[in-house]
This record gives structure tokens, C-alpha cells and sequence, in this order.
């Protein structure tokens, strides 16, 4: 029982939220690796304290939401001849099942301090290193955009992800002066992958962020840090040629969608056109949603019809670019269904712990990530690969786990 020791048990649990956070945008190291062995491990934990564990019906309804992106795809994994593409990113998502209850039955209220410790540098260590990676790739090898050692897209929106979670923890930060570098170089990376559904997501969330800390801050701290990000935006457009040229490239193909020229418009138009075929997917099988080649083959039928141009026939499988028309697509109102349990519902019920007590950091860390990916998932398929639906999982538990811990250390005093 020594391997399975609540001591042990509590500094793997903690070196694994490190590696995750540190790992996650700064290495080539993949964070399933270390979620899988935490998994694991976990298991392993469960059945050694099978005589003390126990299940409250929230327990059940988390392990049922952690279960609803793989059960929502499961009518097309059997259509489809068993294609386990359908359930992967979803089976990663359950696969942090044993975690949350490991971390369920371990925490305890004295271990708030030394999880906000190990997060928080973490959150320092990826971001900065994010930075580094972003800058030797677009200012000394000239790279057009920063990718890490990801594609652009997933490197921004994991950027941003980062860059709010270093200012969500601000709030009673052990390392305030740490937390804000990282959020600015979280911010910088974020930028120079040039995504603009990641950067546009960013001024939401800083006003989500002074919303929820707007009794602690004042209007002078709030005014002033508006004011600091307004600039930092400005400085990036007139020192970072790449940023320049983005924003020049967007202006032009918000010009030529308005005119109606959509196929001019090869990014924002070509999204328009990918969630057209994805609506037409939607309407095809409403309950469930197309196949992948079923998708591919209506793609070519709504060329020939005029309805979208042949540039959708180049994306694999008709991404929709979009993981709300992805799973409306590929999933129908099974998809949408399982999509609002495991995106929307977390940000709820994250949302309602923070106005029951707004001094639970952990409630707004939830809430302010949570919002992120569901901006996210506006122009990207946010959770669609295993490394984000794994990442998201992951989270998700931990900062759960840890709003809990809260609540029940309240409820003692």
C-alpha cells in the first residue's frame, strides 16, 4: 500500500500537473503520455482504496458528461464499419475518469496551496517557453507563422488557453510577477501563430477576467489594464511585420465577403463554405450526422449544385473548422447533445460555484478556461484532436476536483 500512499499519491498527482502545463505547447513531449500514466496510476489507486471510496451523485454526473463525446459518436463508429476515429478524441476524454475520482478521494483542503504552487509554475514554464519557441521560429528562422511543434492553429488556441490561465490565477497568485510574464508571453506566442480565432478570443476574455475580479481591482486598475493591453495590441501591429500583414489579409477578406465574393476570401470564406456543407450534412441525418465519406461525397454533390465552390472538395474528410458544425455534421443531435454536457454544462455549473462563493479562485479559473474553448470552438474544432480533448479533460477534472476541495474546506470553518 506504500506505492499507493496519500503522500506518493499527492506529489505524483502534482508533478503530473507540471508536466502537463509545462510540456503542453514548450516540448514535443505529449501530454497523453503523462495523462495516460496518471490514468493508470490512478486506477491502480481506486481499487487500493476500494473499502474507502464512495460515490456522491455528483461524482456520477461527471463521469457521465466525461463519457458523452464517445457515446455521441458511437452510431457512426458502428456506420462507418468501426472506424475508431470517431470515439478517439471521446475515449480520451473518459479516459480521465479514474482521475477525477482518484483526485476526488485524495484532496483534502491543505492541499489547495501546494496545487496553486506546482500550476502556477506550470503555467510560467510553458508560456515563456511558448515564447522562445515562437520567437527563434518567426524572427530567426523567418518561419511565416509560429506552429511549435504543432500546427499554427492548435499552437494559438493552446497559447491563449495558457496565457488565461496565468491571469486567472493572478487572483491570490503565489508568484503574481511570474504569473504576469507568462501571461504576456503567452499572449505574444498567441500572436505570432497568426490565428485569428485565438487572438480574436483574447478581448473577451480579459473582459470576462475584470468582470469577475471587478470587486478587487477597482475602475482605476481595470481602466489602466485596458489601456495596457489596447497597447500591447498596437506595439505588435507596428513592430511584428507577420501581425501587420494579418490583420491587412483579414481587413481585405472581410472586404471581399461583404461584396459577396466569397471564394476570393480563402480563410474566413472558405470556413463559410465548410459550415454550409456542414448544415447540409446536418439536415441529410439529423439524429446522427454523416460519415466522413458520406461528407465527402455530398461535398461534391453541392459543388456541382453551385452551393459551395470547389475549394471545399481540398479539406480532408469536410472539417467544418468549427467543432459546434463538426459535431453537427458528423454527429447530428447526438453530437450537439453530447457537445452542450461536456462544453457548455462544465461552464454552467462552474459559473453557478462562482457566484455561490466568489472567493473560489478555482471556480473562476474553470469558468474563465472553460469560456475559452467554447470562443475557441467557434472557428476551430477546438476538442477534436486527442492532445485537446485530452488536455480539456484533464482541466477540467483537476480544477473540479479542486473547486470542491474548496467548497468542503468552507463548509468546516
Amino acid at each position: 500500500m506504500a506505492f499507493f500512499s496519500r503522500e506518493l499519491a499527492l506529489s505524483i498527482n502534482l508533478w503530473a500537473l507540471t508536466f502537463v502545463l509545462a510540456f503542453l505547447i514548450a516540448t514535443p513531449v505529449p501530454i497523453q503520455a503523462v495523462v495516460a500514466s496518471i490514468m493508470l496510476y490512478a486506477i491502480a489507486y481506486l481499487v487500493a482504496h476500494r473499502r474507502t471510496f464512495a460515490m456522491s451523485r455528483l461524482d456520477w454526473a461527471v463521469l457521465v458528461l466525461l463519457s458523452l463525446y464517445a457515446l455521441s459518436r458511437m452510431p457512426l463508429f458502428v456506420l462507418d464499419g468501426y472506424a475508431f476515429r470517431y470515439l478517439s478524441p471521446g475515449l480520451h476524454m473518459a479516459g480521465l475518469i479514474p482521475v477525477y475520482l482518484m483526485l476526488r478521494h485524495l484532496l483534502s483542503p491543505i492541499d489547495e496551496r501546494q496545487f496553486r504552487c506546482f500550476m502556477e509554475w506550470g503555467v510560467v514554464i510553458g508560456c515563456v517557453g511558448a515564447l522562445c519557441i515562437a520567437v527563434v521560429q518567426t524572427q530567426v528562422q523567418g518561419a511565416h507563422r509560429a506552429d511549435g511543434f504543432l500546427f499554427s492553429i492548435n499552437f494559438g488556441y493552446l497559447s491563449c488557453a495558457m496565457t488565461f490561465l496565468a491571469l486567472s490565477l493572478l487572483r491570490g497568485g503565489l508568484y503574481p510577477g511570474w504569473l504576469l510574464l507568462a501571461a504576456l508571453a503567452g499572449a505574444v506566442a498567441c500572436m505570432l501563430t497568426l490565428t485569428r480565432g485565438a487572438i480574436l478570443a483574447i478581448p473577451p476574455l480579459i473582459l470576462l477576467i475584470l468582470a469577475l475580479n471587478a470587486d478587487r481591482l477597482g475602475k482605476v486598475r481595470i481602466l489602466g489594464f485596458v489601456i495596457a493591453v489596447a497597447a500591447l495590441a498596437l506595439l505588435s501591429y507596428v513592430t511584428m511585420p507577420s501581425v501587420e500583414r494579418r490583420v491587412t489579409h483579414s481587413i481585405s477578406e472581410f472586404t471581399h465577403i461583404a461584396e459577396g465574393n466569397v471564394e476570393a476570401a480563402v480563410s474566413s470564406g472558405g470556413r463559410l463554405q465548410l459550415w454550409t456543407a456542414a448544415t447540409h450534412a446536418f439536415m441529410a441525418r439529423p439524429l446522427v450526422g454523416l460519415t466522413y465519406d458520406e461528407r465527402e461525397r455530398l461535398n461534391a454533390e453541392l459543388v456541382e449544385e453551385g452551393v459551395v465552390t470547389s475549394w471545399v472538395l481540398g479539406v480532408s474528410r469536410g472539417h467544418a473548422h468549427s467543432q459546434y458544425f463538426e459535431m453537427a455534421a458528423s454527429g447530428g443531435l447526438l453530437g450537439l447533445m453530447g457537445l452542450f454536457g461536456y462544453l457548455v454544462m462544465p461552464g454552467l455549473y462552474h459559473w453557478r460555484n462562482y457566484r455561490a462563493d466568489r472567493d473560489n479562485i478555482w471556480s473562476q479559473v474553470a469558468l474563465v478556461f472553460t469560456a475559452g474553448f467554447i470562443l475557441y470552438s467557434l472557428t476551430e474544432a477546438a476538442i477534436h484532436k486527442e492532445m485537446m480533448a485530452t488536455f480539456y479533460a484533464y482541466m477540467q477534472v483537476v480544477l473540479l476536483s479542486l473547486a470542491l476541495c474548496h467548497r468542503k474546506d468552507e463548509k468546516t470553518l
